[in-house]
C-alpha cells in the first residue's frame, strides 16, 4: 500500500450536501452520542438518498471509534442520510485513486 494522506472531516447533521465530495476511502470514523437515546448514523454515496454504505448504531452516551482495514469505499462521495441522537462524527479518509475501480 502506498503512503496515505489522511484527512479529517467533521459533520454535525444530515444534509443533502456531500460531507466529502470526491470518491474516497474512509479508514476510520469517530461518532459521539448526544445522550438523548440510541444514536443512528447512516452514510450513503451519490446522494443522501443513495445506496447505504455504512449504518452504525451508537448506544446512549457512547463515543464509538471504528477503524476499517483497507478502508470503506464511497465511490461517489460521502453523504449523511440519517443522523439521530448524535453530537457529530468525524471521518478519516484518503483520496480514492485506485486504477480500474469505480
Amino acid at each position: 500500500m502506498g503512503q496515505l494522506n489522511i484527512q479529517a472531516t467533521r459533520a454535525t447533521a444530515a444534509s443533502a450536501s456531500a460531507v466529502i465530495t470526491p470518491p474516497v476511502r474512509v479508514y476510520s470514523i469517530s461518532i459521539a452520542s448526544n445522550g438523548g437515546g440510541a444514536g443512528i448514523l447512516e452514510l450513503t454515496t451519490t446522494s443522501n438518498s443513495g445506496d447505504t454504505i455504512l449504518h452504525v448504531d451508537v448506544p446512549t452516551t457512547e463515543i464509538y471509534t471504528l477503524a476499517f482495514d483497507g478502508g470503506v469505499l464511497f465511490p461517489a462521495g460521502v453523504f449523511c442520510k440519517t443522523f439521530t441522537n448524535l453530537t457529530g462524527f468525524t471521518l478519516f479518509s484518503d483520496k480514492y485513486s485506485g486504477a480500474g475501480l469505480t
